[in-house]
């Protein structure tokens, strides 16, 4: 971890920290590629296909499905909705924590946004990572918090690749102990197969991050002179936010408690005999699903998996399908319809704001 002198080094300023190609890197607001005709067509696709499959493969009753949607409990699908939203200002906690381990907090003079802006900011990036692919959200939350607060886009990508780090060795340590739970050690083919990626990707990316300090000279010698600062950068927000780790581990737990909670009472508002560990084991690997960089927030990929482990659980195809379904309604939908709302204001808003300003950041001045 790097001491007080090496993060001065790494961040020589407060008011203008990112060179002019980070500040490139950070980029304009990504409406242009959430909203491209190319986007919105990838995602029609996806729902077609996945109608297909359901329709065709699995040979379900739509009429049966959706009777048993209109049977499901009101009050435990709020409860459902209220779990999984709740994570969201403990998943800002955690950033804002990992954001104080590398300088950036008010107790050392920064600007920086209350945990509800972060919350916000981080809401708005889930909703980019929700309709477009690669993860753009993750950019997107470096540009946002750059422009609220000129935290540098390097340091939180950094902060945000610790946070994915941190979400996989707690999803992968957590979902084994529920698979041993739930299956007593005789695991079917996939559970196996889920949790021997997720142990390999935590052991890929613990030792990555391990590398980027040790081997930063090796890296420098391979990467162009003009992308250095950009790596050290990058490199401080990514190893140096690991101080407090069993705050950040108590808080990463916590929010995938909720997850699992969530999907429980989904479950359980259909009246689906799901117990407690096998909801959370089906959300995580849902969770890891979502990151299947093909379609937007694995779209397609997550519902066929969540069917093929909800019948691991001994739940029928169309049960499993109407879980799905409104588990998906809750962290995949809602989030698109609310979070397009949050962007278009957020957008608007922007847009008044250089209106009253004008170009040069000075308020315009009215004739008389």
């Amino acid at each position: 971890m790097a001491d007080r002198s090496t993060q001065t080094t790494v961040e020589p300023s407060r008011r203008s920290e990112a060179s002019p190609r980070e500040s490139a890197a950070a980029g304009p607001p990504l409406g242009r590629r959430v909203f491209s005709l190319r986007n919105i067509a990838s995602v029609l696709l996806t729902l077609l296909v996945l109608y297909l499959v359901y329709r065709q493969v699995l040979g379900l009753d739509w009429q049966e499905v959706w009777t048993t949607v209109r049977g499901a409990s009101p009050g435990l699908f709020a409860f459902a909705f209220a779990f999984f939203y709740s994570s969201f200002p403990l998943r800002a906690l955690r950033w804002k924590a990992l954001l104080v381990n590398v300088g950036y907090g008010r107790a050392d003079g920064r600007p920086m946004p209350s945990a509800l802006g972060l919350t916000r900011i981080m809401y708005t990036a889930w909703f980019v990572n929700c309709v477009t692919v690669a993860r753009l959200g993750d950019a997107y939350r470096g540009y946002l918090l750059k422009r609220a607060a000129g935290v540098s886009f390097a340091v939180t990508l950094g902060t945000v690749l610790a946070e994915r780090l941190l979400d996989l060795v707690v999803m992968a340590t957590m979902m084994g102990a529920g698979v041993l739970v739930v299956f007593s050690g005789s695991l079917p083919t996939g559970a196996l197969q889920a949790l021997v990626a997720g142990l390999i990707l935590s052991v890929v990316g613990i030792v990555g991050l391990l590398a980027m300090r040790r081997f930063r000279q090796a890296f420098e010698l391979i990467l162009p002179e003009r992308l250095h600062a950009f790596y050290a950068r990058l490199e401080h927000g990514a190893v140096d936010s690991f101080r407090r780790l069993p705050l950040l581990v108590a808080l990463s737990a916590v929010g995938w408690v909720l997850e699992g909670a969530a999907l429980y009472a989904t479950a359980a508002a259909v009246g689906a005999p799901v117990s407690v560990a096998g909801a959370l084991v089906v959300a995580l690997a849902a969770s890891l699903l979502t990151a299947v960089p093909i379609t937007p927030a694995g779209l397609g990929f997550t519902e066929v998996g969540m069917v093929v482990m909800l019948g691991w659980l001994g739940v029928d195809v169309t049960t499993a399908t109407v879980i799905t379904l409104l588990f998906r309604l809750i962290n995949y939908w809602s989030i698109v319809v609310l979070g397009f709302v949050l962007y278009v204001f957020g957008y608007v808003r922007d847009q008044l704001t250089k209106e009253r300003l004008g170009t040069s950041g000075e308020p315009k001045r009215i004739c008389q």
